[in-house]
């Protein structure tokens, strides 16, 4: 690229403040060098611009009626939850527009430079705040979210037994990283909450400790207080943000105290020798074994960040000796705690992750080959398809960070230099000139997110992509918020220019919401078949409960996908998984017959009973499986028959022991002789006849 040298006129200069004159270029004729937009466009060069707020510093601005607005927009998204239990269609559109409400007026103010650091601080407080009333305004009572009944049942273990790691079939490496467990437990028995309290007062920590740490982080890495409260806005744009990263759930935890490890890693810089820094690095290894021991996935991105930020601290140039050593022992903490922690505990992992990602890796090999079909976009596995409104908001909140990305990923290499003037590509002795080495590795993280999108199209690697693309947005954040604040909003004082990228972030944030979570990001009114949150009922939990009552906990259970769920945290029986066991035993369930081989496999997988939902022969799964999901699993194309879930009343070795007209309990205990006859528990309540049912009759 040829840089023609000159002076323009001020004139000139005012005329072409927004374009190439802007960004440090100047061009002898009267028509612009096409090249120079092109490079304006994408910031290779760019002069310093006002990215910071001229307000006080101290004032709080209009946050107080933000703070009223989002109250109000939270009351129409209450109305909006109550209205989807009664069935009523208006109400997810309703929901969606109170998250756009609560968000899209702090957004505006935060983006422009009228507001000072308080109030910035302060705003992104409330709509953090907000956001998380959302999720209690969802599931106001109970866990209903299928990953949280994971983690709730390690937690009943540890309450009820009072040490760690015991098995649990639903999620084994889930006992191994007890962090998120281990403070709600103590919670639990310090105050005497339910399990379910006590994880909302950690969740909702973990939430504000996240979002003060990022824009603290942020700060530190930029020097800009705008920018670090822009890039906070954005990272509520991750899909995982607005629901499942407040699921009762590891990596609810595990997020923040990756935030945390990075903020720890960043405040060396502030010392001016490198031993007053070691107490820093002590803090920061602390940090780093904590979240080795929480969150598997979590602490080894942590480490290829950690080992990222070394390798570039090397790299740069006017780093001292002691700020490389720094770098290079944290890095190896982090590389060697996550190891030693799974050799310690059993190293399960391995078993756990590696084949989910060799089959997301294998389904994107067949797609770029074109040697299979896609995953249908905007189609669930009963075939519903979404709605238009949800389909082109998607696409549009995707076009948009793609967007951020093309006109931040260079600026941001340029703003994070040394001479921010200065062109980024010659001479190549400025390669090696950035204040901070963090910031250049998240600005390369940022290229994880179109393989994120890639992985989506794809059945298997639909839930790698949506981690990836979590994970990437710490990057994605920073990057889209130096486009926003350096480019797109730049000097700009006017209110029109704010309030419209703010409604290019608040379409991010829905499509995020949506991409997650889409149509069921409500109870509906009635039951669906085998769709997570939609299938938690009273009727499940009831039947669940009468089994500890009646038949005495720790029983082995067969049963569908949401019922061991139940069966697990309410009931307190041990189901059987595949992940545990590698034996599925819904293939007994859904057989035809009773035969030798169902026989065998119910056998030898020790089940003393097999709970039936006919509700399954309504129709097809609304998660693709009803399950374990297993090969014969995801190969149903119309639901279950209910002669082969029934097939046990035939067999005179098995008895009935409950049925409330859905559900059936058979007790297959006689089939072998490794069971021996349970003695029943002690009987708190009365027998279960019939729980009824409101949304219609099974045919």
């Amino acid at each position: 690229m040829t840089v023609v040298k000159g002076r323009a006129s001020p004139g000139r200069q005012k005329a072409y403040q927004d374009g190439a004159y802007r960004h440090g270029y100047t061009g002898r004729g009267s028509i612009p060098r096409v090249d120079l937009w092109i490079a304006a466009f994408l910031g290779l060069r760019r002069q310093d611009s006002a990215v910071e707020g001229v307000a006080d510093p101290s004032s709080l601005g209009m946050s107080p009626v933000f703070a009223f607005l989002c109250s109000c927009a939270l009351v129409v998204a209450a109305l909006a939850a109550n209205a989807s239990r009664l069935g009523e269609g208006w109400a997810v559109p309703t929901f969606y527009c109170a998250v756009a409400a609560i968000f899209l007026p702090a957004a505006a103010r935060i983006i422009h430079p009228g507001a000072s650091r308080l109030e910035r601080l302060a705003l992104i407080v409330i709509v953090t705040s907000a956001l998380f009333v959302v999720r209690l305004i969802r599931a106001p009572v109970a866990f209903i979210d299928h990953d949280e009944f994971l983690h709730w049942a390690t937690v009943n273990d540890i309450l009820e037994a009072g040490r760690l790691f015991l098995p649990n079939p639903l999620l084994p490496v889930s006992p191994l990283y007890p962090g998120l467990e281990l403070i709600t437990s103590a919670l639990v028995n310090l105050s005497g909450l339910s399990v379910f309290a006590a994880g909302l007062i950690v969740l909702a920590a973990a939430r504000m400790m996240l979002m003060l740490t990022l824009f603290l982080l942020f700060e530190k890495i930029t020097g800009s207080a705008r920018i670090a409260s822009i890039a906070c806005l954005i990272y509520m744009g991750s899909s995982t943000f607005l629901l499942f990263d407040v699921h009762y759930s590891y990596e609810s935890l595990a997020i923040p105290m990756l935030a945390a490890v990075l903020l720890a890693s960043e405040s060396r810089h502030m010392e001016r020798s490198g031993a007053a820094g070691w107490p820093t690095v002590v803090a920061t290894t602390v940090l780093i074994v904590a979240l080795a021991a929480t969150h598997h996935l979590t602490s080894y991105f942590c480490a290829a960040l950690l080992c990222g930020t070394a390798v570039m601290e090397c790299l740069r140039q006017g780093a001292s000796a002691m700020q490389r050593r720094q770098a290079i022992l944290l890095a190896s903490i982090a590389v060697i705690a996550p190891v030693v922690w799974s050799k310690i505990v059993g190293n399960p992992t391995g078993s756990y992750i590696l084949p989910v990602l060799a089959g997301g890796i294998h389904e994107v090999a067949q797609l770029v080959s074109s040697s299979t079909s896609t995953r249908k976009l905007f189609v669930s596995d009963t075939g519903a398809l979404a709605p238009a409104w949800q389909r082109y908001l998607t696409m549009a909140g995707v076009a948009l960070i793609c967007l951020g990305l093309l006109t931040g990923f260079l600026r941001s290499l340029v703003f994070n230099g040394q001479h921010r003037n200065a062109s980024i590509l010659w001479p190549p002795t400025r390669w090696r000139l950035w204040r901070s080495s963090l910031l250049q590795v998240l600005v390369l993280v940022t290229l994880a997110y179109p393989v994120s999108i890639i992985f989506r199209l794809t059945r298997s690697g639909w839930e790698i992509g949506n981690r990836i693309g979590s994970l990437s947005f710490l990057g994605v954040a920073i990057v889209v918020a130096v486009a926003v604040a350096a480019f797109w909003h730049g000097t700009s004082r006017g209110w029109l220019r704010a309030t419209a990228l703010a409604a290019a972030a608040t379409t991010v944030l829905i499509a995020g919401v949506i991409s997650s979570e889409g149509p069921r990001i409500l109870v509906p009114a009635g039951y669906e078949v085998s769709a997570d949150s939609s299938s938690i009922e009273p009727m499940g939990i009831s039947a669940a409960r009468w089994t500890r009552e009646w038949l005495g906990g720790d029983q082995h259970f067969a049963a569908d996908r949401i019922n061991r769920l139940l069966l697990s945290t309410y009931g307190r029986q041990k189901v059987s998984t595949t992940l545990e066991s590698g034996q599925d035993t819904g293939m007994a369930i859904t057989a035809a017959d009773l035969g030798p081989m169902e026989r065998k496999l119910l056998i030898d997988s020790g089940i003393g009973f097999v709970m039936v939902d006919l509700r399954m022969t309504t129709g097809l799964p609304g998660v693709g499986v009803y399950f374990d999901g297993g090969a014969q699993d995801r190969n149903h194309v119309v639901p279950l028959q209910s002669s082969s879930l029934l097939k046990f009343n035939s067999e005179p070795d098995v008895d009935r022991t409950f049925d409330n007209g859905f559900m059936v309990i058979f007790d297959v205990g006689r089939l072998g002789k490794t069971r021996q006859p349970g003695v029943p528990g002690k009987r708190t309540g009365e027998p279960v006849q019939s729980l009824g049912r409101t949304d219609g009759d099974l045919r």
